[in-house]
């Protein structure tokens, strides 16, 4: 026995109401269609489920027995719908997004806004530097990041989300530490901390594109390498740091900020997979959207 499942739902409300008239106008179709349907399902099932007369229409004992199986089997249908529109509009689901550290602020109020508009979605983030995450979206194990200065690779789109001011980051007992301010071409003798060139060659080469826009070639540590090698060579008293305020969380701890004179500034990206097709899911898309509604 084959039961079209579509004729189950003109069935449940013809069950509610009794009356043709008003089922099908419930249904938005005429009688004569109505009642096409459930004959339809009558020979499906091989038995009469309505007693018809001129003046009432009842159930049978075989309707009667199929109500519950088939209401049940309506409702199930409608949560289903329900669910694939939920995931298909961006509404529930889940989201593996990558977060730079240099992008703190930004990231914490879109996850904030996120989470407001879209309860349902559950959200997977991973905190790394931008060229980790920028090789996880190019791999596929990240759906998109939030880069800061992030460098052009293979496998990857950066879309320029904001720019944020750059300012000056020493140790606690560096000698410029009781200054509020200072000038760029004023640390032409300091030392630059980098990062690890695999994790963040982009923040590196803006840090050289700023002091030579300033007139000077950055002296930097040698090949610096290792998660904290930048706030190791500050917060040591050896270099001096270019950062964004952005970024405090990170490097507040025995560090102060410093205002740069002129202003420059630090891009933050969005970070989004090169292939056809990726990153093409409702919730990253919203959260694409997001991102750059926000910023």
């Amino acid at each position: 026995m084959s039961v079209d499942p579509r004729l189950l739902r003109p069935f449940v409300l013809l069950a509610a109401e009794l009356h043709f008239g008003r089922a099908a106008e419930r249904l938005h179709v005429t009688q004569p269609a109505l009642s096409q349907q459930i004959a339809r399902l009558e020979r499906q099932l091989g038995v009469l489920l309505f007693a018809r007369t001129r003046t009432r229409v009842e159930l049978t004992d075989a309707g009667e027995a199929m109500l519950g199986p088939a209401r049940a089997a309506v409702e199930a249908t409608a949560a289903a719908a329900e669910v694939a529109r939920a995931y298909a509009g961006g509404e529930a689901g889940e989201l593996r997004l990558g977060l730079s550290p240099g992008a703190h602020y930004l990231a914490q109020a879109l996850l904030a806004e996120f989470a407001r508009r879209r309860p349902a979605v559950r959200v997977r983030a991973e905190q790394d530097n931008t060229g980790v995450l920028a090789e996880r979206v190019a791999a596929g194990r990240l759906e998109l990041a939030i880069g800061f200065c992030t460098e052009p690779a293979g496998g990857i789109v950066c879309e320029p989300l904001r720019e944020e001011p750059a300012v000056v980051a020493v140790s606690g007992d560096h000698p410029l530490a009781e200054r509020t301010s200072v000038a760029l071409a004023d640390l032409a003798g300091e030392t630059f901390a980098l990062v690890d060139a695999r994790d963040g060659a982009g923040y590196n080469h803006a840090v050289a594109d700023l002091c030579r826009a300033a007139g000077f070639e950055p002296r930097t540590p040698p090949s610096p390498h290792g998660p904290m090698a930048w706030e190791t060579a500050v917060r040591g008293g050896r270099c001096v740091g270019l950062t964004t305020r952005s970024a405090a969380p990170s490097t507040a701890r025995g560090v102060r900020l410093l205002e740069l004179r002129p202003a420059a500034t630090f891009r933050i990206d969005l970070v989004l997979p090169a292939a056809p097709g990726a990153a093409r899911r409702p919730a990253a898309l919203a959260f694409a959207a997001l991102a750059r509604e926000l910023a």
